[in-house]
């Protein structure tokens, strides 16, 4: 039990029945986005025969996990919650997921130290959501487990969505087994190898592998009782097949191309740019409910171009360890070049790109992936940078001449995570809401910092199925039983 520790600092090591374990396949090298000749540590890779090993492990935890009290239960998970983000402040985790990831520290610091609030949180919600009830007929209708949960991580918020899926697991009397991000696993290993030290061995195990066929072979598992995805919609839609194989519960938090539409009787000022910019440009654009499409009256379009450059103006990016560095380089290699791509269509088709931000000199050289934010005024709609999830620091700005239209082009989408309307008339926006084909509506917000845990988050069309957060949320993770009871049996009956 415990964090294994090597030269003074955590050793990175997978988290099987409550021991932190090599990779039985190796390791391979975890490099930082900012700086990608740097090897910030070697990650462990997990053998199948390891994946198998945290199932069995699961399966044995579930049953005595399953029946402890929803109090204890609780005090446990809060416990375990505390002791991961204590891992986080004593080992200096958060350099570490700047360093592993890319974003920014202060941003680093947040995603790995909220799961203590959430588990505060989710706690007496999660109590609630199984209360289950009884009818006047003597039918009971009650909330129970659904055994041993398989959770997939993106690698965007890699902390907080574990967060996000181990706390509503467990709480309603699952175990689980996490699949790490490949490209950023160690905060999350060393985290979960902190909280496993405060549960029973088997209850939070955590394997990880450099490629897909180990979060296949988990989905695939038929000792997985329920699979908890988030990701991108491709990725969604195999793991969504591959459990169709042994008909288990799927729920899926997948990507979206979030529309926002400020109302003609909005003029965007300093404040609202601010806003506006940080709904957009989170996580260097890295977030599936970020703003991805802007609707802007054409009579506002000047205005709102220039008060969003302004806001540009002040980024610098480069190295998220960096003081005075306020935007960190996209993950991976492949989004840096794939919004370039996007912004390189939209340009040669007439739209207007502004870039006024700036990469820090000295990292200008490093091979970084680094993506200087981006406003594209007026492309043309069907342009790949509105079309699809850019998931990076560049925003297209689409000028309507009637409300109604804009709301038709926020719609005309395969998605549907979020939207928003902005306005101060009341009205407008109540009517413009009820018609956005988005899972969660928006009025005058937008974005990560605008979600309420206290309500289920679910995507409409490909941006999803099932929910979380909120008790409808925490009630994905259980099923119903009901016991319908009949006639007692007289004492014939009994002993005939």
């Amino acid at each position: 039990m415990g964090i294994a520790r090597e030269h003074g600092t955590a050793r990175i090591g997978l988290v099987i029945g409550g021991a932190v374990v090599p990779g039985e396949d190796g390791t391979y090298p975890v490099t930082n986005p900012a700086h990608p000749s740097e090897v910030v540590f070697d990650a462990p890779a997990a053998s199948m025969a390891q994946l198998h090993r945290a199932v069995a492990a699961a399966r044995r935890g579930a049953p005595a996990w399953a029946a402890r009290s929803a109090a204890d239960r609780a005090a446990a998970v809060i416990a375990a919650a505390e002791a991961g983000v204590a891992a986080v402040e004593r080992d200096d985790l958060a350099r570490l997921l700047t360093r592993e990831h890319g974003k920014v520290l202060w941003e680093a610091t947040f995603d790995a130290s909220t799961m203590g609030m959430m588990a505060t949180g989710f706690a007496p919600m999660a109590a609630d959501a199984l209360a289950g009830r009884v009818h006047e007929s003597g039918t009971t209708v009650e909330w129970v487990p659904h055994g041993v949960v398989a959770a997939i991580l993106p690698f965007n918020w890699p902390v907080s969505v574990m967060a996000n899926k181990v706390l509503p697991a467990l709480l309603t009397g699952n175990t689980i087994v996490v699949k790490a991000p490949p490209t950023c696993p160690g905060t999350v290993l060393l985290v979960a190898a902190a909280m496993s030290d405060a549960l029973p061995p088997g209850v939070l195990n955590v394997i990880n592998g450099p490629d897909a066929a180990l979060g296949a072979a988990l989905v695939r598992h038929p000792d997985v009782d329920m699979v908890s995805f988030t990701g991108g919609v491709a990725t969604g839609q195999a793991v969504m097949a591959a459990a169709a194989g042994t008909t288990r519960t799927v729920v899926l938090e997948l990507g979206g191309n979030d529309a926002a539409i400020l109302a003609p009787d909005v003029s965007v000022n300093d404040e609202l740019a601010g806003r506006l910019f940080d709904a957009a440009f989170v996580t260097s654009g890295q977030v599936c409910m970020a703003i991805k499409r802007l609707y802007v009256h054409r009579d506002r379009l000047a205005e709102t171009v220039d008060a969003l450059a302004e806001r540009l103006s002040r980024e610098v990016v480069g190295d998220g360890l960096v003081d005075g560095v306020t935007m960190g380089p996209v993950h991976l290699a492949g989004s840096r070049d794939r919004v370039e791509s996007f912004l390189a269509e939209a340009e040669a088709g007439g739209a207007k790109v502004h870039r006024p931000g700036r990469v820090r000199a000295e990292d200008a050289g490093s091979g970084g992936y680094f993506v200087s934010p981006a406003l594209v005024e007026s492309p043309d709609p069907a342009a790949r940078i509105v079309r699809e999830e850019q998931f990076a620091p560049a925003l297209p700005i689409l000028p309507y001449d009637d409300i109604d239209l804009a709301v038709a082009a926020a719609n005309d989408s395969s998605f549907g995570l979020c939207a928003s309307i902005w306005s101060s008339d009341g009205a407008l926006a109540a009517s413009v809401a009820r018609r956005l084909e988005a899972g969660t509506v928006f009025v005058n917000t937008h974005g990560l910092s605008a979600i309420d845990m206290y309500a289920p988050m679910g995507g409409w069309k490909q941006s999803g199925l099932g929910v979380e957060l909120g008790p409808e949320g925490m009630q994905a993770f259980a099923r119903q039983r009901v016991v319908v009871t009949g006639v007692s049996l007289s004492s014939a009956e009994r002993t005939s």
